[in-house]
């Protein structure tokens, strides 16, 4: 069957209130890089309101990973994402009382990325309590396929409702394109882990033990190191589009949506690819996540070089290719490979890597454009993440081949 996943109806459901959730999330965020823009025309600025929305998934994902391998995660996902909808009705009513400034905006997007942390921790252990495992990798892709689709038309939705409407406008819109999720997440079945009272260690001793388990594991170990160095260039180039779009190419915040929408149908046709590929069978990153890898990182690099729209466009477009690719690999490697018992606590320390570090190089290339330029940055930023990419899989190479014949011999 080509789409094992869709069999079950509560993944079903579960997508079907994520075409709201994933689209009224990118509005969001184009609303909050366009008016950080506006107010203050400063790139620094742009990545620090990128930081505030993601950065919290660094200290807080651990945390809320060890949550969800204690707690229901059903009322997890309606609360978290009750939060960053309520916080963008506040957006709204901020701008209506004329109260929105820079310092306002910046404590809706911490409070909006700290519910958004628990909300991506929560999804990300949720999917594989409604599928089979062996659906999971078709899961995955289905899942990042409806994220890029949303990433796609979001922007575009969210570059033409300020650029027709404005942004205040806009946030009201949103509010009503993020409520439906919030209904669909109670008609959900999901196989939650037993309670297990007896002989629970305690909350930090079980965050401790999931960071063992990653950091012991060789193909876990690399899948999420991998991705942390990915997530500051490959994905974080993403997050600094306002000045790219508007402060070198001057095409406002329809191109930023164009621009954005450019990455997300990239990342789109990365997702379909995977989700019509047969299913993995053998453990281990795969070649292709490792060469995505390389082409991501050298699109960072060549975004630097870009003279002109066109060429800059197709690069974006590549790189939202390779960044989907790269997380699909490593999110798929990490999920097949971690004991369920701590699945919760791992997949979080993914979410840092894949969502806490984009925020980290948000900071940094907007930081370091404001600084040395935009070409130095992303050629220098582009090429040393490929070096470091390279050198950590060689050293990582004997540990992961003992392991992967440890587990085949076990296997058969």
């Amino acid at each position: 069957m080509r789409f094992p996943a869709l069999q079950s109806r509560s993944f079903v459901l579960y997508e079907s209130g994520n075409v709201f959730a994933q689209n009224g999330q990118w509005i969001t965020r184009i609303v909050i890089g366009w008016v950080a823009w506006e107010l203050t025309q400063s790139a620094t600025w742009v990545g620090l309101l990128s930081f505030f929305l993601f950065a919290p998934t660094i200290v807080a994902s651990p945390f809320f990973g060890v949550l969800n391998d204690r707690v229901p995660l059903k009322p997890t996902l309606m609360v978290s994402q009750g939060i960053v909808t309520l916080s963008t009705l506040v957006l709204y009513l901020l701008h209506l009382a004329g109260q929105l400034g820079i310092l306002s905006l910046s404590v809706v997007a911490l409070v909006i990325g700290v519910a958004g942390s628990c909300e991506r921790a929560a999804r990300v252990a949720i999917v594989p309590r409604m599928v089979p495992l062996s659906a999971l990798t078709n899961a995955v892709a289905i899942h990042a396929s409806n994220f890029n689709i949303a990433r796609m038309l979001g922007p575009v939705i969210g570059g033409f409702l300020i650029e027709r409407y404005g942004s205040g406008p806009t946030m009201l819109i949103n509010v009503l394109v993020l409520l439906p999720f919030l209904g669909l997440v109670g008609f959900l079945k999901v196989n939650e882990r037993p309670s297990r009272k007896a002989g629970r260690k305690s909350f930090f001793g079980d965050f401790a033990d999931g960071f063992r388990a990653a950091a012991a594991h060789p193909i876990i170990r690399e899948a999420l190191l991998l991705t942390c160095i990915s997530s500051i260039t490959v994905r974080g180039v993403q997050e600094i589009l306002p000045s790219i779009a508007d402060g070198l190419f001057g095409r406002g915040a329809e191109g930023l949506g164009q621009m954005v929408a450019a990455g997300g149908a990239g990342a789109l046709v990365s997702a379909v690819v995977v989700a019509f590929r047969h299913q993995r069978k053998r453990p281990g990153i795969p070649l292709i996540g490792l060469i995505a890898v390389a082409i991501g990182t050298l699109s960072v690099a060549g975004l630097g070089l870009a003279d002109n729209w066109t060429l800059a466009m197709i690069l974006v477009t590549i790189n939202g290719y390779a960044g989907t690719m790269i997380g699909i690999n490593m999110q798929t490697t990490v999920q097949l490979t971690v004991d369920d018992a701590v699945r919760g606590r791992v997949m979080s320390l993914w979410m840092v890597a894949g969502i806490g570090f984009t925020a980290v190089g948000a900071l940094l290339l907007g930081f370091l454009v404001d600084l040395f330029g935009l070409p130095a940055t992303l050629v220098g930023t582009g090429l040393a993440s490929l070096a470091l990419c390279v050198a950590l899989n060689v050293a990582n190479a004997p540990s992961t081949k003992r392991v992967l014949a440890e587990m085949e011999k076990a296997a058969g």
